[in-house]
């Protein structure tokens, strides 16, 4: 699991650069102002510098930048995750005796030291 995350390390590319505050509008407010029905005041603006809502402008267009650069999409890792999670279960099932190797070894020992003996007695046997 730890080779995935130095992989996807290796492959992320650098951030873009933050883009930098807008300069302020000529006659725009210097703040935020709370503003009432009915009230005026000397500055323009949209009840918040009009800087503000440009910088917001870039710094959401900029989030919305690193969202794409940086997403992630789990569903190859998951469906991995699952069939390392089956591979495992598997192998923790026990062996049926049948299929492990040392019982067929054993028999095929027995069986041919039964040969081997049988055939020295038929030769034996066959001299007589």
């Amino acid at each position: 699991m730890n080779w995935l995350f130095f992989i996807s390390m290796a492959m992320a590319k650098e951030p873009p650069e933050k883009p930098k505050a807008s300069d302020p509008v000529p006659g725009q407010c210097r703040q935020a102002i709370p503003m009432h029905n009915g009230d005026t005041t000397d500055c323009r603006g949209v009840l918040l510098p009009t800087s503000w809502l440009a910088d917001y402008q870039k710094i959401s267009s900029y989030t919305d930048l690193l969202s794409e650069l940086y997403r992630i999409d789990t569903t190859a890792l998951e469906y991995q995750l699952d069939l390392t999670k089956e591979l495992l279960e598997e192998a923790r099932k026990p062996v049926p005796l049948r299929e492990k190797p040392a019982l067929w070894t054993g028999i095929g020992i027995v069986v041919g030291g039964a040969i081997v003996i049988g055939g020295g007695y038929a030769v034996a046997a066959g001299g007589r």
